[in-house]
């Protein structure tokens, strides 16, 4: 059945709500005033009436009325329990393309946690009311790893969608699938019924109208709030009078009207329509996805934090707790969590919102932040504790998914050591690149003997205040014999063997043999060195490798030739121009790529949710300078200084951009030997207001898609928008990204991708341009005086912060030239090992290691992927996902002890 009956009865759902968002045009704890009023207006309306409200998916809302009126604590929870008030599912409700898929899981973990401690049920909804537009990956996070089968969402959904509702899955070919209800008018299209009873059935009847012609069934869901909207209380007296013929209409929770329309849709045996993929047209609803670049830095820092949290901290202490060294720091990992997840509500990530919100979520990522630098800082700690080999051994950590090319290693060692290459337990090994050598001076003075004595009988041990005493090197001055010189080696890290009741004895001795005059006494944190080596190495594992001061054996057959203006190895040849851009001539391909790198700055008339573009581009570069960095068997290094001149501002009318501004640019190119990589590094200051700055890759052909990595692996994309006049904002190009974009060329062997660091917004322009955005700087929150968007998306304010004025950034990203044929799992795998370089630990004993040298988990299937490896519940909890379409059977190998 696809239709309608005759002369059905039709069902409406009116469902009191609100939409909140916890901190937008004003600060969390403004809001959070209004949050309260509204609880407590919520709870005495509930004690007198029949009536019911559905609070938005979340659940934080609890701690935040919670920590300000503990005493109504269980009368809030009696009315989530007796069916009255509907939370949750979510912790809270997230910016779907702006945070990573773990963020998306613990999000849906700590909603449940909240919910087990209260013990309060969650709606069995996946509301997803106002979130920018829907990642595929909604179907697998709710279909795979919940028991809810039900979406509804608003924004994102196309004219492709006429019925309502309508199956969805993650690609054509996935297996798991979900019912979506969408709100075509959405999440407020009943928030402002008539208080005045003879006017409220009109309102009603109107919204039912609209409704029609999506819905094969007569039922009608009417969302009763918007943005922090107060219940309805008229609704309570009037809607019992209302008397409209063919209509029944029920004051309901959402998850009432979800379970009716499921009833109906089995009852009458409804077809419903199937999608597969993400929603992110702005056809019925503008999408707002230049909120991918507004505020950059809080896209930086986000994804540095998920990063330390899901592929550093909680897969190491994962392995050091079952190999039974460190225990588990399951407390702080979820604090951390904690503090990082209340970022990303889509106000906060998306960098739309006031600059005093803003400000506040500085601390939120410094204190997750700082407690992923100290759990770091202990683990490396106490592996370097049980130290007892001499300095010629590494424990390296791989935390991504790449097992196919070699890792990029980057250790430390003591200057004298001069480490020519690594090599692995079973005899392979690699050469080394020494990058930089330090010694930083603590103290430095010249004592009389009488001095020394006493100090060294006060020295309480290896710990003095928070470094570590290491070495320590004994010396006669070569033209004083009455000068002896002690050196001291202080580290972060407690390294090596010092017995230091033998050092009091050997200074004593020294002081008492009375030779000596003068002590000259130097304190020195590190004199260490630091290299780089291309290892290849196991996922999610560590590796032992051994070091020596022998030269390699391996004869290095292809050289890396290199000046300040050009590069060449066996991939490609570089020739730097002139304006700071390059050309590259893929050698494997006969591909020549010209103008490489070049900077696009537009004036933008818009505000933090859209990019309105003002003409000209401008960015010139002067005084272009390059020097030869680094050269070495492994890579080199090339320094590029330049002013970019820009213009300075819009002017007064926002109709051309006047001024000027000079943008100093800093950047490093890095050129492997054995790897096809370029990666580069820039820092730049931004001194210009209302623009966008991109870097651009210019390609020698033309192609109409890409295929742009997304949560649980990548999705292929069409270039170029479908743009009618009546959409409601007009089509962008621009798309979000996790690690990478891949272009290939239909009619050639050649392909392109582009690896980031953090960087979410990328475009194909003209199926030809790769560009990516560096930064957007705009000074109002919401304007509605340009064409692409000629509407409020929030209230009119000044947000001046948004601009980034003498904000200094540093920017990682990547390029590689290769073969389209290239498996689409080595490019993940190649945007992974970029992104997330291993790390090392010196000199840690063999114990030690001989319990980390199997991985936890493995399997043979390339296209399987792990994406969070932690404990959880007590419980080895192993994330897997498949970057393919096609289901795979998996053998998964695991170390013999795990019993959960």
């Amino acid at each position: 059945m696809t239709g309608k009956k005759a002369n059905a009865m039709k069902e409406v759902f009116i469902v009191p709500s609100t939409h909140w968002d916890r901190e937008w045009y004003k600060p969390f704890q403004e809001f959070r005033l209004k949050l309260v009023e509204l609880i407590e207006d919520l709870l005495e309306i509930l004690e007198e009436n029949d009536y019911s409200f559905t609070f938005d998916g979340q659940t934080i809302i609890l701690e935040d009325f919670f920590e300000v009126k503990p005493e109504h604590k269980e009368q809030f929870l009696e009315v989530i329990r007796a069916g009255k008030v509907a939370v949750g599912p979510w912790y809270l409700l997230p910016d779907e393309w702006l945070i990573g898929q773990e963020s998306f899981v613990r999000n849906l973990e700590f909603a449940l946690t909240l919910s087990q401690k209260y013990q309060i049920p969650l709606m069995n909804v996946g509301y997803l009311p106002d979130q920018f537009g829907h990642t595929r990956a909604i179907p697998q996070l709710l279909g795979d790893l919940t028991t809810l089968r039900w979406a509804v969402i608003w924004r994102g959904v196309g004219n492709e969608i006429t019925k309502v509702p309508f199956f969805w899955k993650c690609h054509p070919k996935a297996e798991t699938i979900i019912k979506v209800n969408y709100l075509p008018f959405s999440y407020g299209n009943a928030a402002y019924l008539s208080s005045e009873l003879s006017v409220l059935p009109n309102d009603i009847s109107g919204i039912v109208r609209d409704l029609e012609p999506f819905s094969p069934l007569p039922l009608f869901l009417l969302m009763n709030g918007t943005d922090h909207q107060f219940p309805n209380k008229s609704l309570i007296t009037n809607l019992p009078k209302v008397k409209i013929k063919g209509m029944k209409i029920h004051l309901s929770l959402l998850e009432e009207y979800i379970r009716k329309l499921d009833e109906r849709i089995t009852e009458e045996q409804v077809q419903l329509d199937i999608y597969a993929g993400e929603f992110r047209s702005s056809a019925r609803a503008p999408l707002l996805q230049d909120t991918y670049s507004t505020r950059m830095w809080i896209k930086l820092w986000n994804a540095k934090i998920e990063d330390l949290l899901v592929h550093y901290l909680e897969p190491q202490f994962t392995i050091l707790k079952l190999a039974e060294i460190l225990d588990y720091p399951k407390n702080l990992i979820e604090l951390a969590w904690n503090w990082f997840l209340k970022n990303q509500p889509h106000d906060s990530i998306c960098g739309c919102s006031v600059d005093q919100t803003h400000n506040e979520m500085i601390s939120r990522f410094s204190w997750a932040e700082s407690i992923c630098s100290g759990l770091f800082e202990s683990l490396e700690e106490k592996l370097q504790k049980k130290a007892t080999e001499n300095s010629t051994s590494l424990l390296t950590y791989n935390p991504s998914n790449n097992g196919t090319s070699p890792s990029l290693i980057r250790f430390k060692a003591p200057v004298k050591m001069n480490v020519k290459k690594v090599f692995t337990t079973n005899g392979e090994e690699f050469p080394v690149q020494p990058i930089s050598s330090s010694e930083e001076i603590l103290f430095e003075n010249n004592f009389k003997p009488f001095f020394i004595k006493t100090g060294i009988k006060m020295l309480p041990g290896r710990k003095l205040m928070d470094v570590y005493l290491n070495e320590v090197f004994f010396a006669e001055d070569v033209a004083d014999p009455t000068l002896y010189h002690i050196t001291m080696i202080l580290g972060k890290k407690l390294i090596g063997e010092l017995n230091t009741q033998k050092l009091k004895e050997k200074v004593l001795a020294l002081v008492d043999s009375g030779k000596y005059k003068k002590f000259h006494v130097k304190a020195t944190l590190g004199s260490q060195r630091s290299y780089l080596a291309l290892v290849p190495l196991r996922p999610w594992s560590y590796e032992k490798l051994l070091l020596s001061d022998q030269p390699t054996k391996k004869t290095l057959k292809e050289k890396l030739t290199v000046t300040k203006n050009s590069i060449s190895n066996k991939f490609y040849w570089v020739k730097f121009n002139r304006n700071g851009t390059f050309s590259l001539f893929d050698k494997q391909r006969n591909v020549l790529f010209t103008n490489q790198h070049a900077f696009e700055d537009l004036g933008d008339r818009g505000d933090e949710y859209t990019f309105s573009a003002v003409k000209p581009d401008k960015a010139r570069a002067v005084k272009v300078h390059r020097k030869l960095k680094t050269v070495g068997p492994l890579f080199a290094e090339i320094e590029q200084t330049m002013l970019l001149k820009v213009y300075a501002e819009l002017s007064e009318d926002r109709t051309k951009r006047s001024g000027k501004a000079i943008i100093p640019v800093s950047t490093t190119f890095r050129f492997y030997r054995d790897l096809p990589r370029i990666d580069i590094t820039i820092t730049l200051t931004n001194t210009a207001k209302d623009h966008r700055l991109r870097i651009c890759f210019p390609l020698p052909f033309e192609s109409p898609t890409t295929k742009t990595s997304t949560h649980f692996g990548f999705i292929e994309r069409q270039g170029e928008p479908v743009s009618l006049e009546e959409f409601a904002e007009q089509p962008s190009v621009i798309q979000p990204q996790r690690r990478f974009i891949r272009i290939e060329d239909p009619k050639t062997h050649a392909a392109f991708s582009l690896f980031n660091k953090g960087l979410p917004e990328v475009e194909l322009v003209h199926k030809q341009k790769l560009a990516l955005t560096l930064i957007r700087a705009v000074g109002f929150l919401s304007r509605q005086d340009f064409p692409e968007r000629p509407m409020h998306a929030g209230p009119f304010l000044e947000t001046p912060g948004a601009q980034e004025l003498h904000k200094e950034y540093t920017f990682e990203y990547s390029l590689l030239i290769h073969a389209k044929e290239m498996p689409i799992n080595e490019t993940v795998n190649a945007a992974e090992s970029f992104a997330l370089p291993p790390v090392s630990y010196p000199f840690v004993n063999n114990t030690l290691v001989s319990k980390l040298q199997k991985p936890l988990i493995s399997f043979k299937e390339s296209m399987i992927k792990i994406s969070s490896l932690r404990i959880r519940d007590n419980a080895l909890t192993v994330l897997l996902y498949n970057i393919d379409q096609n289901p795979v059977e998996l053998p998964i190998t695991t170390v013999a002890k795990f019993q959960k």
